[in-house]
C-alpha cells in the first residue's frame, strides 16, 4: 500500500510539472506572437508645403515654404520635395497654409504667368516696400524684324532703342537753321527691361509708371522702337550717347554727296 501511495504521489508531481511547463511554454509563445504582430511604423515622405498663404500670381520665396513629413499613403504623387526647385516660380492659383506644392499650381520659368512686382520689392506682408518703384506691366508691339528676329522670349532681358525723325520747325519755338537741322536720331532709351510675357509681336514688359508714360509718347510720336536682346547675366550699362548724322559721320567717314554742274 505504501509503495502504491508513493507511486501516486510521484505521478501527481510529474503531471503538475508537465502542466507548469506547458503553461510556461504557452505564455512564452503568446508573448512572442504578440511582439511579432506589433503594428508596423507608418511610412512617411518629406514634401514641401506652403508655410503661409500664397496668393495667385506671386513669386515664391524661401520664406513661403517648409519641408514636412507626411503619411506616404496620402501624399499626392506629384508633390514637390525640393524647395530649391520651387523658389522663384510663380503661382497660378492661391495656395493655402500647409497645402502641398504641386507643379500644376505653378507657372513655368518662362511661361505666360508673371508678376508685376518682383519679390525683392515686396515686404513680409506682401505689400510693396517703401520707396520701391511704382511697377507696372505694359504691352508694346514690336515686329519680329525689330525684335532680334522674333527670338526674344519671356524671361529675357532687353534694351529698347528708339529712333525718330527730328524736325526743329515742329519741335522748337525758335529753331536756328545754322545749328538745328532735320535729321533722324537714335538712342537706347531703356536698359535691362525684363520680358514678362509674349503673344506673337506683343510683348509684356515690367516698367515703372513714369517710364510707361514716356513709352506711350514714343509709341504715339511716329518713331520706331527696337528691342536689343542682352546676353545672359549681362547687366552692364550700354554707355552710349545716341546717334545722328553729326556724330556718325566723323567716325564712319560717310561720304557726303557734292552738287556738281552737269556736263
Amino acid at each position: 500500500m505504501e509503495d502504491r501511495s508513493r507511486r501516486r504521489a510521484r505521478l501527481v508531481l510529474i503531471v503538475g510539472l508537465l502542466f507548469a511547463l506547458g503553461a510556461g511554454a504557452t505564455t512564452f509563445f503568446v508573448a512572442n506572437t504578440a511582439k511579432s504582430e506589433a503594428p508596423a511604423p507608418i511610412p512617411t515622405s518629406n514634401i514641401v508645403v506652403a508655410a503661409r498663404e500664397i496668393p495667385a500670381k506671386t513669386q515664391i520665396t524661401a520664406a513661403d515654404l517648409k519641408l514636412v513629413k507626411m503619411n506616404s499613403e496620402v501624399v499626392p504623387p506629384t508633390a514637390l520635395t525640393n524647395p530649391q526647385e520651387i523658389v522663384g516660380r510663380i503661382t497660378i492659383t492661391s495656395i493655402s497654409v500647409g497645402e502641398p506644392i504641386l507643379p500644376t499650381k505653378l507657372g513655368g520659368p518662362n511661361g505666360q504667368v508673371f508678376v508685376v512686382i518682383p519679390a525683392d520689392a515686396l515686404g513680409e506682408t506682401g505689400t510693396p516696400k517703401p520707396g520701391s518703384p511704382n511697377y507696372r506691366a505694359m504691352s508694346i508691339t514690336i515686329p519680329d524684324g525689330q525684335a532680334a528676329g522674333g527670338n526674344i522670349q519671356p524671361g529675357d532681358i532687353v534694351d529698347i532703342l528708339f529712333t525718330m525723325n527730328i524736325s526743329p520747325e515742329k519741335l522748337f519755338k525758335n529753331p536756328n537753321p545754322s545749328v538745328n537741322s532735320t535729321d533722324a536720331s537714335a538712342r537706347i532709351v531703356l536698359e535691362r527691361v525684363p520680358i514678362l510675357a509674349r503673344a506673337l509681336a506683343v510683348y509684356v514688359i515690367r516698367t515703372d509708371a513714369a517710364t510707361a508714360e514716356r513709352i506711350g509718347y514714343i509709341q504715339a510720336s511716329g518713331g520706331t522702337m527696337q528691342m536689343l536682346l542682352r546676353g545672359p547675366k549681362d547687366d552692364r550699362a550700354s554707355g552710349t550717347v545716341g546717334a545722328s548724322f553729326d556724330n556718325i559721320q566723323p567716325d564712319w567717314k560717310i561720304h557726303i554727296p557734292q552738287k556738281i554742274n552737269p556736263q
